[in-house]
């Protein structure tokens, strides 16, 4: 048996596999990173959900006072922003770990369709903060009606 039958009928290229190995090696790691649970997120962590006449927006926001909570509506997009103060280690305390975000923050989410600002609102119950963001007419789906001759 030669080297041609063996490899298919090709000759044997040492950086045609090594070509490969990297594609393969690049599929894998971005598969990866869309699990990846480590390293700096984005804060709050959001979900975002669509419906027939509304967009709703809810966001973590443990240990945040609502009051203190900016929300601002702009066509296609939501911005929050606030401030999480930081724990302060009580006398004779030090922190062994420390995970929690504190500071200002400010996140912005982009909808899949423009809202209307004015049938906009918010409620926060139990550190979750749910924002209802209207859907104006012009961007509601249409059902259209087949005629027939």
């Amino acid at each position: 048996m030669n080297l041609l039958s063996r490899f298919g009928g090709r000759v044997w290229d040492p950086w045609r596999e090594i070509g490969q190995l990297q594609n393969e090696m690049s599929r894998l790691l971005t598969g990866a990173r869309a699990f990846n649970t480590g390293g700096a997120r984005e804060f709050p962590p959001v979900n975002l959900y669509v419906k027939e006449h509304e967009v709703l927006l809810t966001l973590e926001l443990a240990g945040i006072d609502p009051e203190t909570v900016e929300i601002t509506v702009t066509g296609d997009a939501v911005t929050i922003s606030g401030d999480r103060p930081a724990e302060v280690p009580q006398q004779g305390q030090n922190f062994h770990r420390r995970e929690r975000f504190a500071g200002q923050f400010q996140r912005t989410v982009q909808l899949p369709f423009e809202v209307d600002s004015h049938k906009t609102e918010a409620t926060y119950d139990r550190g979750v903060l749910c924002v209802r963001l209207g859907r104006p007419e012009s961007q509601k789906p249409k059902k259209v009606v087949v005629k027939t001759a």
